[in-house]
């Protein structure tokens, strides 16, 4: 017990260290200095993540995300959440899927989003929704899937080559050119292969 303590205790020294090579040149550094940082789960870190969430490596975006849903808290669910509205990045659904790491405290919001004019946001709230697995998801998701026909501006990842189309050839299965039945299992931020970039 006492060992395991003093190791924790040691770990937390190298946080600062971990959180300075969020500004690396390279991204695989960064990218593992905010998984680091997740693992950790270093509310300290979370103004420096949320910086990440804007880095010209894609990986580096998707870790960062994914850490604050690590970390958790009000900072790292207000950073997400106001990312995810912003969305500068066309990739955005690593954000929806820290999101739906906050679970069910999220889970009204997202389904109020559902009713957003924007289809781009709408789609992420259906990833999000879909990754939270909660029962409360259901209706928005049905309504979505039986009558929204809206394509988005959301880019789909590289490692999944399979078009759907639109909602009106497939009413029951499709929504947002997402497809649902795998976003209702799928909480992978990565989808392609791992490149250095």
């Amino acid at each position: 017990m006492v060992g395991a303590r003093l190791c924790r205790t040691r770990l937390r020294r190298a946080v600062p260290l971990i959180t300075a090579l969020l500004e690396h040149p390279d991204p695989l550094v960064r990218e593992g200095a905010c998984e680091a940082l997740g693992l950790f789960e270093e509310r300290a870190a979370v103004p420096a993540l949320t910086a990440r969430l804007n880095d010209e490596s894609s990986w580096v975006r998707s870790r960062a995300a994914l850490a604050l849903g690590q970390i958790g808290g009000d900072r790292a669910l207000a950073a997400l959440w106001q990312a995810m509205m912003e969305r500068r990045n066309p990739k955005a659904s690593h954000l929806a899927s820290a999101i739906a790491a906050f679970g069910p405290p999220v889970v009204d919001d997202l389904i109020a989003l559902t009713t957003d004019p924007d289809p781009d946001l709408r789609a992420l709230a259906c990833r999000a929704l879909g990754s939270t697995a909660d029962d409360r998801a259901l209706p928005a998701l049905e309504r979505l899937i039986a009558h929204d026909l809206a394509k988005t501006t959301l880019r789909r990842p590289r490692g999944n080559r399979r078009q759907a189309g639109t909602a009106d050839r497939a009413p029951h299965s499709r929504a947002h050119r997402i497809d649902l039945s795998s976003t209702l299992v799928s909480t992978d931020v990565h989808s392609e292969p791992r490149r250095s970039t």
